[in-house]
């Protein structure tokens, strides 16, 4: 196989709050693999919150440079197995997803079928894909929405001093659920002191309310929250599944935190055997990373893969939504096509 690894800058179309920063440009790495005439990508994003950036991606991708040049791949599960001794001393989840991905696409293509056929889903159960509308002043957030009015259903970004305020005045403008993600920025307190009001304004589910060291508090806040609460910055790896159980009733299972589509497959079985409602999203990424988080839908209970709509920037063909509606893309692997590199 012939390795190209490419950093990309993916400029947002709107300067995006989170409460880690502010943030207007998405670094990523997009990684390329060819055999056959074929080629498979992967994508993976910069997180300096987690430790992971451009330059540690760039350098574990090209220490697989020389371990894949004679490679012929014929099992993503066996060249995943292949390249893992490069990051034995020096783990890089992001990294691994991204060539992984790529692996796993380019393997669709050359077996001439698409990944969800292979992991035997049903593309007639498909859940409807939220919009994001990020952390912003109360005005750029009626802004946001406003691009977007008639979507079926919405996920807000929570952790400011007028997140309730937002909330009502979103409420105004439609009758569509909320789903919240709150980064881990709500106290216990917080959440409780916004309980009864958040029970009026049709919200669907919280995703991570409180810091994911606080264990203490997320245990009396299950006790308390009519809503189901999902584990994300408290679920970073495999092992974190089975501790997420009596705290969360659900778990979002980025393929970038469990080093690859595989490896989330099997998370996503393990989690779903242990009774847990299941949700994955793309982040802010481009049609990659989507269309491969795409082969996951019909197994999911939740799911946001509308990254490549707040991007000001194409660079590929894959998933496409039709207001909320998921439209899996028609190419094999896992549905991307990149016209230009």
């Amino acid at each position: 196989m012939r390795l190209k690894i490419i950093r990309m800058d993916l400029p947002l179309k709107h300067v995006m709050t989170v409460f880690r920063g502010t943030i207007s440009v998405i670094r990523t790495v997009v990684v390329e693999l060819e055999q056959d005439g074929l080629r498979g990508y992967g994508e993976a994003y910069e997180d300096l919150h987690w430790g992971v950036s451009i330059e540690s991606m760039v350098r574990s991708l090209e220490a697989c440079r020389d371990i894949t040049v004679n490679y012929a791949l014929a099992d993503p599960y066996a060249f995943r197995r292949h390249i893992a001794p490069v990051f034995k001393d020096n783990p890089n989840p992001a990294a691994v997803s991204a060539i992984e991905m790529a692996a796993c696409d380019l393997w669709g293509k050359l077996r001439n079928i698409p990944l969800w056929r292979v992991w035997g889903y049903d593309p007639r159960y498909l859940p409807i894909s939220s919009y994001t509308l990020g952390l912003d002043s109360l005005y750029r957030i009626l802004e946001k929405f406003s691009e977007q009015p008639n979507w079926p259903l919405y996920r807000v970004k929570m952790g400011s001093h007028e997140d309730m305020t937002i909330l009502r005045e979103l409420r105004k403008r439609t009758t569509a659920p909320f789903r919240l993600d709150v980064n881990g920025c709500w106290t216990l307190q917080q959440a409780l002191d916004y309980m009864d009001e958040l029970k009026t304004l049709n919200i669907e589910l919280i995703e991570q309310p409180l810091h994911p060291d606080d264990w203490d508090g997320m245990k009396r806040l299950k006790e308390a929250c009519p809503f189901p609460l999902i584990a994300d910055e408290s679920c970073r790896c495999e092992e974190d599944i089975e501790k997420c159980l009596g705290y969360f009733d659900g778990l979002n299972l980025k393929p970038v935190k469990f080093g690859g589509l595989n490896s989330t497959h099997h998370a996503l079985e393990k989690a779903r055997a242990l009774g847990f409602k299941t949700m994955i999203g793309n982040t802010i990424e481009s049609s990659i990373a989507a269309s491969a988080t795409a082969q996951f839908a019909p197994r999911l209970d939740f799911v946001y893969l509308d990254g490549p709509m707040l991007i000001d920037k194409k660079i590929g063909t894959g998933v496409e939504l039709d207001l909320g509606k998921i439209v899996l893309p028609r190419e094999n692997g896992t549905g991307i096509s990149v016209s230009s590199r």
